[in-house]
């Protein structure tokens, strides 16, 4: 009678200060919290400075474990160069991701090919865009499960004008099919690359640096370091809201202190030596 009247009186005082410790294990030991995985999938602009301060930020986010698998050159119009379908279940099937994040399209203005790249449709051409369309959804069937999530990041607006007609058509399309499917959220990101007056914003304030920086490469559509840094830290806000609150936002208690995360998982990329820049900001794999 006694034990069971101290239990309930247990009980009711951890009820009361509203704190609950972290699960213990059969040795007494706090059991570790599951960790979320993020998986960002895309091209180029994963394979350099956008998507490296991401996953970075990621991995920085208590109980979060962020991986990537990039190709720069690829999209959805050329499987038989890099089929993104076969890559694409390979990577949700190996990571089991809470949340997908993606951004590819831009090297996709041009003709469909099947896997063996033979001709389906030629940019321009009536059938392009339900193919393509097509396409993206069937991509999106791919990478779906019960309870995952997917963010579709808009490709960035670049103020060219001959690229983003192309652009245009690519994000009118992806908008449309990320909107339809249900699990999926489509980004817009172009308050982040246009200024007040709506033209391409060309620099911008990014954290670690003292003046305003330049965000694009000579090219126009890839980042400089300081531009995948800025864009980062727009698309971050993003896939935490995806991931929300969790079971990992729950203390631990003081005696056993926090607890541990597993290390980040990183793999060799595709494409790490297209990156076009000079010196790489982090180290992209730890032993």
């Amino acid at each position: 009678m006694e034990n069971h009247l101290t239990r309930v009186l247990v009980c009711f005082a951890v009820l009361s200060t509203g704190v609950v410790w972290a699960a213990t294990g059969m040795d007494g030991k706090p059991e570790a919290p599951r960790m979320r995985t993020v998986l960002l999938l895309g091209d180029s602009l994963i394979v350099t400075s956008f998507g490296e301060y991401l996953e970075k930020s990621l991995n920085e986010h208590p109980g979060t474990r962020a991986v990537r698998r990039a190709k720069s050159s690829t999209g959805l119009a050329r499987p038989d160069f890099f089929d993104w379908m076969k890559v694409g279940r390979e990577e949700v099937e190996r990571h089991r991701p809470d949340v997908v994040v993606i951004i590819m399209g831009g090297n996709d203005g041009q003709g469909l090919t099947d896997e063996k790249g033979k001709a389906k449709v030629q940019w321009g051409a009536s059938g392009w865009e339900a193919a393509y369309r097509q396409r993206v959804e069937d991509f999106l069937g791919v990478l779906a499960a019960p309870g995952r999530k997917i963010l579709w990041v808009e490709l960035p607006y670049t103020g060219l004008p001959n690229f983003e007609r192309k652009l245009g058509v690519i994000r009118r399309l992806l908008r449309e099919a990320v909107s339809a499917h249900e699990a999926s959220t489509h980004l817009d990101t172009k308050p982040f690359f246009t200024d007040a007056k709506g033209g391409l914003l060309r620099e911008a304030r990014v954290e670690g640096f003292r003046k305003p920086m330049r965000l694009r490469m000579d090219d126009g559509v890839h980042f400089t370091i300081a531009g995948g840094r800025y864009f980062a830290s727009k698309v971050h806000p993003a896939v935490i809201g995806l991931l929300g609150p969790g079971e990992n936002s729950r203390p631990t208690s003081p005696e056993s202190g926090p607890v541990a995360r597993e290390p980040a998982l990183c793999r060799e990329f595709d494409a790490v030596s297209e990156a076009p820049m000079p010196v790489l900001p982090m180290t992209l794999c730890h032993p």
